[in-house]
């Protein structure tokens, strides 16, 4: 049981040389369309769906709040903002979560014949500067591990209570007087 576990849990783990990060690249249409594309760290395409969350502050103040930003369904690494942003000059703010970490904050200006742009961003050690630092998600997810460890622990706990009660000496029943 406890090997079975620790297969689990360490056979499901991603190699030490694993993407690290990702590279986000933020486009927009120079009217206010505005979108993600991710990049693995080390240059691989992002295969598994993205989510990262957007906010926007305008020098006007107007603001978008923290918003998620979702996949295409025919592209996983490409992320929308539902909806625009209004005209005029945004500070623009992304968060990417999964399927690796990754950070950006660039300025974007809107307008009717606006320019469309694609800012890259920065990469995630020069990121970790500039937001704080989160581990991205490798191998199994931990509420998965902690299942599995309390699952091996049971089993622990009912062989070893097993093996006890079969060590143990039957009681028997004193015979009858008659």
């Amino acid at each position: 049981m406890v090997m079975v576990a620790a297969g689990l849990v360490f056979g499901a783990a991603t190699p030490a040389g694993a993407h690290r990060g990702v590279l986000p690249t933020l486009h927009h249409d120079g009217r206010g369309t505005v979108w993600l594309t991710l990049a693995w760290d080390d240059g691989h395409p992002v295969t598994e769906p993205g989510l990262a969350m957007l906010s926007a502050g305008s020098d006007a103040g107007a603001s978008v709040p923290v918003t998620a930003l979702r996949p295409l369904p025919h592209d996983p690494a490409t992320l929308p903002l539902p909806g625009a942003l209004a005209a005029g000059d945004w500070t623009v703010t992304v968060d990417v979560a999964a399927p690796g970490v990754g950070y950006c904050s660039v300025r974007v200006h809107v307008a009717a014949a606006g320019i469309p742009q694609s800012i890259p961003c920065a990469t995630p050690a020069a990121a970790a500067t500039a937001a704080p630092a989160v581990p991205p998600a490798r191998g199994l997810p931990s509420w998965l591990i902690g299942a599995l460890a309390a699952v091996a622990a049971a089993g622990l706990g009912a062989q070893w209570s097993h093996r006890r009660t079969k060590r143990r000496p039957a009681l028997r029943a004193a015979p009858r007087r008659q």
